[in-house]
């Protein structure tokens, strides 16, 4: 099963986090001579990090963008109540994502970076760099050309933000997290306080494996549209670099679930114990893991009064009378406490076989292929028997096609579904057939801005929108996508 992390030190950072927030802000409102001369003025750098874990990982995991957008557009699941969005209905005025990853982590990340310089404090630069390249990856894979290089810049009288394109937010992201690894390198822990780091504990070597995954992920992202092969390849083949190829170095945060606030996003829409919400196992997804007799299936989902394992379609509506008849999402992705992942060994391990696939590095794809598969067994309490059997299948084993390796990363991807959704776009596969009768005629490419950035940024933003080939809407085109 998924190892759990202790939650008191996490929580006690979460609390600690908010009293100093309090302090400060409330400290803003009194004039000079009523400051008491030892109350805490300016908040250390440690004391941010935790926050922007919680936030990023809770808003990439959150059931709207994620689960009920991203994860019906993938085809993994979909909503017997709410069947418009597997139709590719879409709310801008559901800008989650956007507005909680700029005003939140992403500004808490920046002062971050700051107050570690001057406090001289390497590790800690770093560590806010890998997180806040995580986070902007993830904005610009939803959406296209977003604020960077003038974002969160208010200080200097930037109020209203340039959007950059999406090759050069990439390209910057890049450059960052290789400068992140030049500062872990070497190191075995990071400078924090006890308690503070919510994913690996200070452990800067767990952090580097972070941050050259994440490089290797955006790298391997963008190189069907730009030319990344050399850079793959010299980061692949550098004797010093490691990557996250372990269950025990993945990159997860362990909701605390001891309060509604910091309860795993999705127990309210698919814990028994909240609400199923509705969601039922995609008809696409079953219909593929019934084919290959996947041990997976009673791990994603419960079967039905007859045994069986039954999808819904995607964007489909059914009566609460009929809805028994499908497969129900597994209550254990409901959990209160279940981990929010951010990058998994599988999914290095996937990246490592199409890499080689694909000849940017000379590695064994079969083994690397067969790896991730373990790995991802493993990571969900199954058996070696489980995955022999499982993979000597031949319409499972290794055939040296990409659409193998991606239809098999699909499936790992279960509940991750802005990941999966966006690895679907960039490869094309699973080969996906749009939903008849939607919004758009295709599986949408990309998110549309919020109604919050045409309000405060109309200018900026009908310059972004102007760049893309069918302007904001969710058929048009991001950089990356190259079919």
């Amino acid at each position: 099963m998924i190892p759990m992390r202790t939650y008191k030190l996490h929580i006690r950072a979460l609390f600690l986090l908010a009293g100093i927030l309090a302090v400060t802000s409330c400290e803003k409102d009194f004039d000079t001579i009523n400051r008491d001369p030892n109350a805490i003025t300016e908040v250390p750098s440690d004391y941010l990090l935790p926050g922007a874990i919680f936030s990023i990982t809770s808003n990439e995991n959150a059931f709207m963008e994620n689960l009920s957008y991203a994860s019906a557009w993938a085809q993994q699941i979909s909503c017997a109540y709410w069947p418009t969005n597997g139709s590719y209905s879409y709310e801008k005025a559901r800008g989650y994502l956007w507005d909680n990853l700029y005003s939140g982590p992403l500004k808490d990340l920046r002062t971050m970076y700051e107050l570690a310089a001057a406090e001289n404090n390497e590790s800690q630069m770093a560590v806010s760099l890998v997180m806040s390249s995580y986070a902007y990856a993830l904005l610009t894979d939803c959406y296209g050309p977003v604020p960077y290089s003038e974002a969160l810049r208010a200080e200097e009288g930037i109020n209203k933000p340039a959007y950059d394109d999406q090759r050069s937010v990439y390209l910057a992201l890049i450059d960052s997290l290789r400068s992140a690894s030049s500062m872990l390198r070497g190191k075995t822990t990071i400078s924090i306080r006890q308690g503070y780091d919510l994913l690996f504990n200070g452990d800067a070597r767990k952090w580097l494996k972070f941050a050259n995954s994440l490089q290797l992920k955006l790298m391997m992202r963008i190189s069907m549209k730009e030319d990344m092969a050399g850079k793959i390849s010299t980061l692949v083949n550098n004797p010093e670099t490691e990557f996250i190829l372990s269950n025990s170095d993945n990159a997860w945060f362990s909701f605390p679930g001891t309060a509604p606030k910091n309860y795993n996003p999705f127990y309210s829409n698919l814990s028994s114990e909240a609400t199923d919400g509705g969601y039922r196992l995609c008809n696409t997804l079953a219909d593929f893991m019934n084919s290959n007799d996947d041990p997976r299936l009673p791990v994603y989902a419960v079967a039905n009064d007859e045994g069986e394992y039954t999808g819904l379609a995607a964007g489909q509506g059914i009566s609460s009378n009929d809805i028994e008849v499908y497969a129900k999402i597994n209550p254990v992705w409901g959990r209160k406490d279940r981990p929010g992942t951010l990058i998994a060994s599988s999914d290095v391990l996937f990246l490592l076989a199409e890499a080689s696939q694909r000849g940017i590095i000379s590695q064994d794809a079969a083994a690397l292929y067969n790896s991730a598969i373990k790995a991802n067994f493993q990571e969900l309490g199954l058996s070696e028997a489980d995955f022999t059997a499982y993979i000597s299948q031949s319409a499972v084993s290794y055939n040296n096609t990409l659409q193998r390796i991606m239809e098999q990363k699909w499936v790992t991807l279960f509940t991750r579904g802005i990941e999966a959704w966006t690895e679907q776009r960039r490869t094309g596969y699973p080969a996906l057939i749009p939903v008849a009768g939607g919004a758009v005629n295709v599986i949408p490419w990309r998110f549309q801005y919020p109604i919050s950035e045409g309000q405060s940024n109309a200018g900026n933003l009908g310059a972004a929108i102007a760049t893309l080939p069918n302007g904001d809407a969710l058929d048009s085109k991001i950089w990356w996508i190259n079919r």
